[in-house]
């Protein structure tokens, strides 16, 4: 990891993320709804009511603060917010008001009460602020379409009229970063809008599309951040490929593995090339990259997979492995679907009686984050590719602790339809020969032999292997010197 990235955040390594939208995780009753504003359904289909960004379900804070419970269950130690702050839509992205929090969603007590009861079950919570742009309905925008010229300065137009704004869509006029103004009030001012929020509670910060906001932007904001609160995280929203963001910010939320391993499964890349894009990925040591499955903006797991179990549990188990750090969207135990926004944005199925297939996609996720929480190679260990060249369908890599060689994770994935049996080379010194490997989910176990392991795969099979001294009576691989 870059020496620039905050010590204060070495929280971040530990972490696994449970990503929420407030609007469609719980309603919790209590919170006021506009009298203007009419909730659909809970167990409604996303987006056909017709409204568009207005089509609110009702989740609010207490909502969350009830389930706090089950998302410790996950696994989860971390909760990751999309925008409370006030906006006309129900994802919150195009702000009215940074500085304001929705009142659909509730007032400041609840807040407080929600962020106190997360911190006093050891967990961290981080919102997300879109500082790139605004709504077409912030009084700045109304002022700047209005003529006044103090307020056209934040705000980028051309000379025929138009401006500039994200993506194209007129409803989310971009900010000038460039403009002093602008960069005091949102990250460098004495009471600026990172400020507020952290000081509100918050454990950290997401920029959202922080790759639009710029590097250059990016750094500025995280010098001023970091010496304000050397705690908290900084997390940008990155989706190209994320290293250069990750020289400056403390986490990168990046869709180059979900991208890749998505590739990989729709056969339009093989397996050599996704390891070789996962070692352009990690290898140099940029490990704080939040690896998801699924998020508000893409398919959910279980539709983008088509309800194959096999690829939906090896691309989880390949979530919890790598390095990274994980994130779970929400329903994503429950095994929900959906598919393209906003089909992926349903309300979370509290009263629907759950399958044991559908209790399986939870049972595999707390399992792994059970394992990760006791694996401190997978959290904090280096990361190499194995030698599996006679097999181009075998993915493999193993997990290690430089200080602690007696924790080992080898990981092995046969990408074909066949039977794989086959010796790679696992280039670890402290593999001492005749130690054991046992297989996390079943009672396979390899042995290692010089440098070399012997394993054998079912078709489409993902394994995890663990070392685990104690094989010879009497006898420890491993000494303990301290």
């Amino acid at each position: 990891m870059n020496n620039a990235i905050s010590a204060g955040c070495s929280w971040l390594s530990d972490a696994v993320f449970y990503q929420i939208m407030p609007d469609r995780f719980c309603r919790s009753g209590i919170t006021p709804v506009p009298q203007n504003c009419e909730l659909v359904a809970w167990n409604s289909r996303p987006g056909r009511s017709g409204r568009g960004g207005q089509e609110f379900f009702g989740g609010d804070l207490q909502g969350i603060r009830s389930q706090l419970d089950h998302i410790c269950s996950t696994g989860a130690n971390a909760i990751l917010l999309t925008p409370i702050n006030a906006a006309p839509s129900y994802h919150r992205y195009e702000t009215t008001d940074h500085l304001m929090l929705d009142p659909m969603l509730g007032n400041w007590q609840d807040l407080e009460m929600l962020i106190n009861d997360v911190h006093g079950r050891g967990m961290r919570i981080v919102c997300d602020i879109a500082l790139n742009h605004v709504s077409n309905q912030h009084p700045w925008f109304k002022a700047a379409l209005n003529g006044d010229q103090s307020y056209r300065s934040r705000f980028s137009f051309n000379e025929d009229g138009s401006y500039q704004c994200w993506w194209g869509y007129a409803g989310l006029p971009e900010l000038n970063l460039a403009d002093l103004f602008v960069q005091q009030y949102l990250f460098a001012g004495e009471a600026d809008v990172l400020q507020f929020w952290i000081n509100k509670g918050f454990d950290g910060i997401r920029l959202d599309c922080a790759n639009d906001l710029s590097l250059p932007v990016c750094e500025k904001i995280a010098a001023i951040f970091r010496q304000r609160f050397p705690d908290a995280a900084l997390i940008g929203e990155v989706a190209n490929f994320a290293l250069p963001w990750l020289q400056t910010l403390d986490a990168a939320q990046s869709y180059f593995f979900t991208a890749s391993l998505k590739a990989l499964m729709a056969g339009s890349i093989n397996t050599r090339q996704l390891q070789r894009n996962l070692v352009a990925a990690f290898g140099s040591g940029s490990a704080n990259q939040l690896l998801m499955l699924s998020s508000h903006d893409s398919k959910r797991t279980n539709s983008d997979f088509a309800g194959d179990k096999k690829k939906i549990s090896t691309a989880r188990r390949l979530q919890f492995t790598l390095p990274g750090i994980p994130m779970i969207y929400y329903g994503e135990e429950f095994g929900l679907k959906g598919g393209a926004d906003p089909d992926n944005r349903a309300g979370m199925p509290w009263k629907k009686r759950m399958s044991v297939a559908d209790r399986k996609f939870g049972d595999e996720i707390r399992y792994l984050a059970r394992l990760r929480q006791n694996s401190p190679e997978l959290r904090h260990g280096i990361w190499q590719p194995v030698i599996t060249d006679l097999h181009p369908d075998l993915f493999a890599f193993f997990r290690a602790c430089e200080n602690q060689p007696d924790r080992f994770t080898l990981v092995t994935w046969n990408n074909s339809e066949k039977q794989c049996s086959a010796t790679i080379t696992v280039p670890w010194g402290w593999l001492f020969s005749e130690t054991k490997l046992h297989e996390v989910f079943s009672e396979k176990v390899a042995t290692a032999s010089a440098g070399l392991v012997y394993i054998q795969l079912e078709p489409g099979e993902c394994a995890i292997w663990q070392l685990r001294d104690g094989s010879k009576k009497n006898y420890s691989f491993y000494k303990k010197f301290s």
